[in-house]
C-alpha cells in the first residue's frame, strides 16, 4: 500500500502483448468514469455496465477477462451479482455459472466480513484508491489467473485475429 512518504509510481503499461478487456459493474457514475478512462492507460480494454441485473444479461452474449464490481451498488447488492453470476443464488432458475473469470471488489469501506471463496472475488481494494494501485492489481490477478488458465483464450481474441 502506498503511504503519503512513498515515492508515486509509474502507471505500468501493460508487460505482454495481451489486453484483458475488464468488465466494470457500477451504477456510480464517478467510479465507473474513472476505470473506464484509466484502465486503458494501464493495458486493459474496459466496457462499462451500470447494473448487476444488464450484466448479467450480458453474460449471455459475451465473455471477459476481468470483472470489477463496485460493492456499494445501490441499484443491485454486489453479493447478490456475484452468486448469480457463479449460479450459486438460490434466486437464478438456471443455477449455471456464465463465467469463470476472476472478480475484483471494490468497496468504499472495509467489508464487514469475509466474502465466500466461491464467488470469485480474486481481491478487494477499499477506498481511496490511485488507478496505479488498481492497475497493478488487476494486472496480478489477471496474471494469477492466466497461469491457472493457460489455455483459455482472452475474451476479444477472436476479434484480435482479424486486425
Amino acid at each position: 500500500m502506498l503511504t503519503p512518504d512513498s515515492p508515486r509510481p509509474r502507471l505500468a503499461a501493460r508487460q505482454s502483448n495481451e489486453r484483458p478487456h475488464v468488465l466494470i459493474v457500477s451504477d456510480d457514475p464517478d467510479l465507473s468514469g474513472f476505470l473506464a478512462e484509466g484502465l486503458p492507460l494501464g493495458g486493459f480494454w474496459a466496457s462499462v455496465i451500470a447494473n448487476g441485473l444488464q450484466a448479467l444479461e450480458v453474460f449471455r452474449l459475451r465473455q471477459f477477462d476481468l470483472i470489477v464490481v463496485d460493492a456499494d451498488m445501490q441499484s443491485f447488492d454486489a453479493i447478490e451479482f456475484l452468486r448469480r453470476l457463479r449460479g450459486l443464488s438460490p434466486l437464478d432458475h438456471e443455477r449455471t455459472s456464465r463465467t469463470a473469470a476472476p472478480a475484483v471488489l471494490i468497496h468504499a469501506t472495509p467489508p464487514p466480513m469475509p466474502i465466500d471463496p466461491a464467488l470469485g472475488v480474486a481481491t478487494t481494494l477499499v477506498a481511496p484508491l490511485e488507478l496505479d494501485e488498481i492497475v497493478r492489481s488487476l494486472h496480478h490477478v489477471f496474471a494469477d489467473w492466466r497461469s491457472d488458465h493457460p489455455d483459455t483464450p482472452l475474451a476479444d481474441s477472436a476479434s484480435l485475429r482479424a486486425f
